[in-house]
């Protein structure tokens, strides 16, 4: 991921830069000016760019977003301090992806931001103008070009195909997936702020009840001994919480009467690790874990949808995780 990141003040510059440290995945480029940026673009690709608001060199926003569209198509995303509110509709409205408060920066962030951002580009870009017929056509393709847009079109369609099928309790536990996602994407496109109130805050109450119940329903064992409040370098306690239920309750919808789970976060040398242990090996290798699409003797599409989900917002790729099988238990370390 090369990141090029336009700002004027030093200390904020450094600050990212401590931030990113060492991740060999990163690749931080820093220019002061705008002018620096556009120089060092005609002979350096960039897959993302960060651009404070306030520099002393900006115009405004529309002409930033101008100059940068004139060298690179990569995602372009403002970063701002305080009441951003006017800059976001307009950051929104010139094409932008996103703005964040500087104070919300993270490691982890910037790689959520990085999915989230080149998605939605992406799929802006994959809409052929001939196809849109009709405003009302055009605003239903802008609600889906936002984070999290690709997973919430794959559970409509297996929404459709479970309540077709007749399968109303997989058809409802979907619903409450798709339900989840909307909130997500609402959520992220409001800067994966950790003040915003929205519906997602009630998603996490029902959520949990939805686990306790089926573990009950299912005669599962479950233990829970996790601290969502470690998950802070996510850059959003909510979206921590939400992925950890979701990966649970894919889980629990896999287990029969008399199983065991127990799941545990630990600090981890590298960050947060989430442990989870269950006493069937519903899942047989990490493969499985991250290649849902094929059937398993275990896990339903309801449970597959769960646990991409989690995945998704967790932002969990496979080199953070490990999956093993002693003794017919299963083992998942995910390291967050």
């Amino acid at each position: 991921m090369r990141i090029h990141y336009v700002e004027d003040n030093e200390r904020d510059a450094a600050m990212l830069t401590n931030m990113v440290g060492t991740d060999g995945d990163i690749q931080l480029n820093i220019s002061e000016r705008m002018e620096d940026f556009l120089k060092s673009s005609k002979n350096d690709k960039t897959d993302f760019v960060l651009l404070d608001v306030r520099r002393p060199d900006a115009v405004s926003i529309e002409d930033d977003i101008r100059r940068v569209r004139s060298y690179t198509d990569a995602p372009i995303v403002f970063v701002t301090s305080g009441n951003a509110e006017g800059v976001r509709r307009e950051a929104f409205v010139g094409g932008a992806e996103a703005v964040i408060d500087k104070g919300d920066l993270n490691k982890n962030l910037l790689r959520q931001l990085f999915l989230n951002s080149s998605i939605r580009h992406r799929m802006n870009q994959e809409v052929p103008e001939d196809r849109i017929q009709s405003r009302e056509m055009k605003t239903s393709i802008e609600t889906l070009t936002g984070p999290f847009a690709y997973v919430e079109l794959s559970l409509q369609t297996l929404l459709e195909v479970m309540e077709d099928a007749g399968r109303t309790n997989t058809a409802e536990y979907v619903a409450h997936l798709l339900e989840t996602v909307k909130a997500i994407r609402a959520y992220s496109q409001d800067d994966l702020s950790k003040s915003t109130r929205t519906p997602i805050h009630e998603l996490l109450i029902e959520t949990a009840e939805r686990m306790s119940r089926t573990a009950k329903k299912r005669g599962v064992d479950l233990i829970l001994e996790t601290e969502a409040s470690w998950f802070t370098q996510m850059g959003s306690q909510p979206l921590a919480s939400l992925g950890i239920q979701h990966m649970i309750a894919g889980l629990l919808r896999a287990c029969e009467k008399g199983d065991r789970m127990a799941v545990r976060s630990e600090r981890d040398e590298n960050g947060i690790a989430l442990n989870i242990f269950v006493s069937r090996d519903i899942i047989p290798s990490k493969d499985a874990l991250f290649d849902l699409t094929q059937a398993g003797p275990h896990l339903g599409p309801d449970s597959k949808a769960s646990i991409q989900l989690a995945l998704t917002v967790l932002a969990i790729s496979p080199e953070q995780a490990d999956v093993h099988i002693h003794k017919g238990n299963l083992f998942i370390k995910l390291l967050i």
